[in-house]
């Protein structure tokens, strides 16, 4: 089975590469195709991928938390933080409790092994369940710190374990207590499932989302067929709603994002603009849409260097912040200190609002850099644009910093209603 999975998988990488490789005729080098870099980046051969994630002491908390999680039916997981994903930081509070799980397991596989000596096919199995989960996160641990999904990886440990321990009840109770034993499982199950079911999207949600997705045809049909379309924000935060509904509907267009990914490094400025803020200008091209927003790229430029946004609300070192329906702008002409970082927080009105690990300081954290987001207008103004959240906010704390301090920043209290 493992000699079937190895030849499979690098079939499929072949098959990946060469696609790529004759789309882009051939005009990338092999190390650069998008296959080839998301591969060197998840085994960790990228030298640039190194981040905090990866250090043992985030690491091993953050897996061990992990396979809790799993080991656990979600109706009695006390662990499980229903609101928003647990932060780095707090892996350590779990560690000794992900320990103990992990200790429970292998002794269980210990255990295995000596109690089904006679049958080492099935000892063999649920060993391998065990350990499986660890061999593929060891291996990839660049993707497997970043991806919760990627737990499910480990759900060998809680068959492996389950599996012995209902072998065991089975054995000792003779078989008389099985239909208690399903309709505990059940029970569990049918709790579990109503529990995530609250967790997930309203209607009200998949309402915005199913509006998102039906506005990118009219913009499909409006781009021309060797046209670009710019988007200076990065994909995942693109859209509130649906972040990779363009991927879905714009597959076939030239998307350029304001990170430069891809491997030809395409220009910045595109023959259309897409946003998900709304300027009622003459460069808007969809003035019927409510989420997805289409510009005509030198018109939208041209509108930009020419309007009038009145007092801004802060201001220092060359950036002036203004307040707009929705969002904040800033503006540079000189683009003053753009390789810098910009601290942005939302100081909400009522801190429930916030996720989580926001509360306990009563702000959410929105700071970003200008290589990811801005856009540079055809006069060297420097442009950032950032959406103010859904949820009431009492003020806005904005400015640069950098490994020196502060360089500029400023507060601004809104109205009362």
């Amino acid at each position: 089975m493992g000699i079937v999975t190895l030849l499979f998988g690098i079939a499929i990488l072949i098959f990946n590469f060469g696609n790529e490789y004759f789309a882009l005729e051939g005009k990338v080098p092999l190390r650069e195709l998008p296959s080839a870099a998301s591969a060197m980046k998840r085994t960790g051969l990228d030298k640039d991928s190194s981040a905090l994630g990866l250090t043992p002491q985030v690491f091993w908390p953050s897996q061990f938390y992990r396979v809790t999680m799993t080991m656990l039916p979600f109706a009695v997981n006390i662990l499980t933080v229903k609101t928003a994903p647990v932060p780095s930081y707090r892996y350590r509070d779990y560690l000794a409790v992900g320990i103990g799980v992990l200790a429970l397991v292998f002794c269980l596989a210990a255990l295995a092994v000596i109690w089904i000596r006679r049958q080492p096919g099935m000892a063999a199995l649920l060993a391998t369940l065990t350990v499986s989960g660890f061999c593929y996160a060891v291996m990839l641990r660049h993707s497997v710190a970043y991806h919760h999904f990627e737990s499910v990886f480990y759900i060998g440990m809680p068959l492996a374990a389950y599996t012995l321990g209902l072998l065991c009840l089975w054995r000792m109770s003779r078989a008389r207590l099985s239909p208690l034993f399903a309709i505990a499982a059940l029970s569990m199950f049918v709790l579990s499932v109503s529990e995530i079911s609250g967790l997930g999207q309203s209607r009200e949600e998949l309402a915005v989302e199913a509006e998102e997705m039906a506005e990118y045809g009219p913009i499909r049909d409006l781009v021309d067929a060797r046209a670009t379309i710019y988007v200076p924000l990065p994909y995942l935060d693109f859209s509130r709603a649906a972040p990779w509904g363009w991927a879905y509907y714009l597959s076939g267009e030239n998307v350029i994002f304001n990170e430069g990914r891809g491997p030809l490094n395409p220009p910045q400025a595109g023959d259309y603009l897409m946003l998900p803020t709304r300027k009622d200008t003459k460069a808007l091209l969809t003035p019927e849409h409510r989420h997805i927003f289409l510009y005509d790229w030198a018109l939208y430029d041209e509108w930009l260097r020419t309007v009038d946004w009145g007092h801004p609300i802060i201001a220092g070192a060359g950036w002036q912040v203004y307040l707009g329906d929705g969002y904040l702008m800033y503006v540079s002409p000189e683009c003053a200190h753009r390789d810098e970082l910009f601290l942005l927080h939302f100081i909400a009105r009522n801190t429930a609002d916030l996720r989580s690990d926001w509360q306990e300081y009563g702000y959410a954290n929105a700071d970003f850099d200008f290589q990811r987001f801005g856009i540079t207008l055809s006069d060297g103004t420097c442009v950032v644009e950032r959406p103010l959240p859904e949820y009431d906010i009492i003020a806005i704390r904005t400015g640069q910093y950098n490994g020196a301090g502060r360089i500029w920043g400023g507060e601004y209290r809104l109205p009362s209603h």
